[in-house]
């Protein structure tokens, strides 16, 4: 059981820090998120005997934080033998009671199930139904799979909040031989460094989760030359309704400079938000720049503007035939472009069909009938 102070800092990441959570509630599915204090919020971390799960797999450590009167308060649960273990679930869920919101790192995959199917076998009632879960590494694989190679918790650790683990730490992959060994020889000093292990994991995910809120509340104030993950929020943002900031976002992301495959998708979404809103001259542009880099894509949205919106049908064809250009010096599949081609034939003959309609129409209307010399 340890307390930490209100002026602990864990990484670059302030304890103390006043947070808004509610962008990341609304993410999450629970929008009314942010009107829960931090204090109902419980993050929670397993160590187990083995890590593929199974029903032979049990907890022999949980670690639970929580902010109590402004420190963080952090409490390890261990089996010191597993006859123990509906005592541990039974002091857990005395623990667990007060708070609404459980928070972890790929919990809902692993130590939630976990917990739950050992209440079951314990004839136990399991708290985990009833509560909201906060799964950090699902958010951390949105904002950062564009930038960071992993998104582990230990690679976020270096790479976002800035942490360095001494030399307790044990490799996670380590622990469930080491609690074996431990039960073998009653000898538990080495197990000194799974509850630094466990300690760290708490402590760093309780920081995510405060970074994370942040950086959804305000990108621009922690992430204003990171454009991979800006664009990354952006898209965020764009599900979640907040188009204006999206585009913001999107614009700035642009203006950085961004690698091209992340650059031409960047254009497409936000060509999508104007789409949406009827900003018809925004999104042409960003279609245009989108063909300057030989986009298939992006030509055939262009061919569907000028035919449907503008009723240009000479512009729409010329789109769509240098659609069929770029098609024909690619190097996609066969049967892909055998497909495509057809397509853009389709769309060609319909222009066709409907440029000899109109000229039809307007050579009729141009016709006089004269009847005794009057017209």
């Amino acid at each position: 059981d340890e307390h930490f102070p209100q002026d602990y800092q864990h990484g670059i990441v302030p304890f103390g820090q006043p947070t808004d959570y509610g962008i990341l509630g609304e993410w999450a599915g629970y929008p009314e998120l942010n009107q829960n204090s931090l204090q109902n919020f419980i993050f929670l971390d397993t160590e187990t005997s083995g890590l593929s799960g199974g029903t032979g797999t049990f907890a022999f450590m949980v670690g639970l934080g929580w902010w109590e009167q402004g420190e963080f308060r952090l409490q390890q649960f261990f089996l010191r033998e597993p006859a123990e273990e509906t005592a541990m679930l039974a002091a857990l869920d005395e623990l667990l009671t007060p708070f609404s919101t459980v928070v972890t790192f790929n919990g809902k995959s692993f130590d939630v199930p976990l917990l739950n199917g050992r209440h079951i076998l314990s004839a136990l009632k399991s708290p985990f139904p009833e509560m909201q879960h906060l799964d950090m590494l699902a958010l951390s694989r949105r904002i950062w799979r564009n930038r960071l190679p992993s998104r582990a918790l230990g690679s976020l650790e270096q790479d976002i909040l800035a942490v360095t683990r001494s030399q307790e730490e044990i490799p996670g992959w380590m622990v469930p031989e080491m609690y074996f060994n431990y039960l073998k020889t009653g000898d538990s000093r080495p197990m000194a460094g799974v509850f630094y292990h466990n300690k760290m994991d708490i402590l760093s995910l309780a920081a995510l989760f405060l970074h994370l809120s942040n950086l959804l509340t305000d990108p621009m104030h922690w992430l204003a030359e990171e454009g991979l993950d800006l664009i990354a929020i952006a898209r965020l943002y764009d599900q979640t309704g907040r188009r204006e900031q999206a585009i913001h976002l999107y614009e700035h992301a642009l203006s950085l400079g961004l690698p091209r495959p992340f650059f031409i998708q960047t254009l497409y979404r936000y060509a999508e938000i104007a789409r949406k809103a009827g900003n018809w001259p925004q999104a042409v542009v960003l279609w245009q720049k989108a063909a300057e880099f030989q986009e298939i894509p992006a030509c055939i949205e262009l061919a569907k503007y000028f035919e449907h919106q503008l009723q240009n049908l000479d512009t729409a064809e010329v789109w769509t035939m240098q659609a069929q250009k770029l098609l024909d010096s690619s190097v996609l599949p066969l049967y892909i472009k055998k497909n495509m081609m057809l397509e853009f034939e389709k769309r060609l003959a319909r222009l066709q069909a409907k440029k000899t309609r109109l000229k039809g129409a307007s050579e009729n209307n141009n016709q006089v009938e004269v009847v005794d010399g009057q017209p």
